[in-house]
């Protein structure tokens, strides 16, 4: 089975890098961008690596393209293109972008959240077993939020050559893990995540639920969750703590209580844990996070794990090995690295020049004064030669 590397990319990635910015992914490997093609909600993010832009609020529902309005007629709403941006199709620009380099085109759409909508139309919001409408995600029973999800679909499959939709909100959870005073009780979470709107009774009717009486028994239920003090429910955030090690195996793995715990480790009995997270479905950061353990404790059992994944992991996990096996002072990691340096991707490459900044091997002075003169890269290029100067 074939694997598709992907990345997703925010729209202001594209707006200060430019196009060029698909020829880099793909030099680096990356096969797939899935363009996020509508922002449902301000996040704030730090770019340290665009030094111009580098605190930067995302547009609440805002879409980075631009909508043909008559394709909403009849709804009370259509969508409302980038002010940041204005007059871009930067929707567009990816997929000419993504061609021109080899690169497949994916649109990254979020239809069932949207702040600025559930806003601006409440009636289009959820409303919640106190009756209180959301302030982001919509109601998927109601016809008008289908109708014109449906139609958003419609319009970036027909005007853009994507190979890929990716749709995000489907129904799911609607509250955060947080609220103000700290983590909300998880099964207080997923009963304020159901939706008492009209259009969801009726629904609950015609299936021949009686809707008054669960949502009677939903509020006994959260009342019972709203009694239990918030430091006992803060504390679960924290419950891996002293007990990582036997909890691990029952859990989900990119957990970022676990995360913090099991990457600040010292002790080589967490050695397989670490690489168990290490081989799973997982974010960079985390992966950055797990090499960083991995390099510090420096456990021997972990090099031949480390080896597997570097020749047949995802890009991701293969920059993670590499930088761990840079901890090793073996020659099995060493000749992995060499292999890695001479032919991987880009990305692999500048992960192994690095890591062999730490061995006096004379191969792997070598492979870095090679890679620093010869390498296509100049991204290797530059890494080889930083490591070269290391002491």
């Amino acid at each position: 089975m074939s694997t598709t590397t992907w990345v997703c990319q925010f729209p202001i990635s594209l707006a200060v890098e430019g196009a060029d910015c698909y020829r880099r992914m793909a030099d680096a490997g990356l096969q797939r961008t899935l363009f996020c093609s509508v922002i449902y909600s301000p996040y704030r993010l730090v770019l340290p690596r665009y030094p111009q832009k580098a605190i930067y609020s995302l547009e609440e529902g805002r879409y980075y393209y631009q909508p043909e309005a008559q394709r909403y007629a009849g709804l009370p709403l259509a969508p409302t293109a980038s002010a940041d941006f204005a007059g871009r199709d930067l929707l567009g620009e990816m997929c000419a972008g993504a061609a021109a380099s080899g690169m497949e085109a994916g649109a990254w759409v979020t239809i069932f959240a949207n702040g600025a909508i559930a806003k601006g139309h409440p009636d289009w919001a959820v409303r919640n077993l106190y009756d209180s409408a959301d302030r982001l995600f919509l109601c998927f029973n109601h016809p008008e939020v289908r109708e014109y999800s449906l139609r958003v679909c419609e319009e970036i499959a027909e005007r853009y050559p994507v190979d890929e939709i990716m749709l995000d909100k489907i129904p799911q959870a609607c509250l955060e893990q947080n609220a103000f005073a700290g983590r909300i009780e998880p099964f207080l979470r997923t009963l304020g995540s159901f939706c008492f709107c009209p259009h969801c009774l009726a629904a609950g009717q015609a299936a021949g639920l009686d809707m008054a009486a669960h949502r009677e028994q939903a509020v006994a239920l959260a009342g019972q969750a709203l009694a239990i003090p918030q430091h006992l429910i803060n504390a679960q955030a924290a419950e891996l703590t002293g007990t990582v090690l036997a909890a691990f195996d029952k859990r989900r793995p990119t957990e970022a209580s676990q995360l913090r715990v099991l990457c600040g480790a010292t002790d080589r009995r967490a050695t397989p844990y670490l690489l168990k997270l290490l081989a799973g479905k997982a974010f960079d950061c985390e992966y950055k996070l797990t090499a960083d353990a991995l390099a510090r404790i420096a456990d021997p059992a972990a090099v031949s794990p480390l080896i597997t994944l570097l020749n047949a992991g995802l890009i991701t996990q293969r920059v993670a090995a590499a930088k761990a096996l840079g901890a090793f002072d073996d020659r099995r990691a060493l000749s992995a690295l060499l292999k890695a340096l001479a032919k991987d991707t880009t990305l692999v490459r500048m992960a192994a020049a690095t890591a062999l900044g730490g061995s006096k091997d004379a191969r792997a002075t070598a492979a870095r004064q090679r890679a620093a003169k010869e390498d296509a890269s100049s991204r290797v290029r530059a890494a080889a030669e930083q490591a070269l100067k290391a002491p």
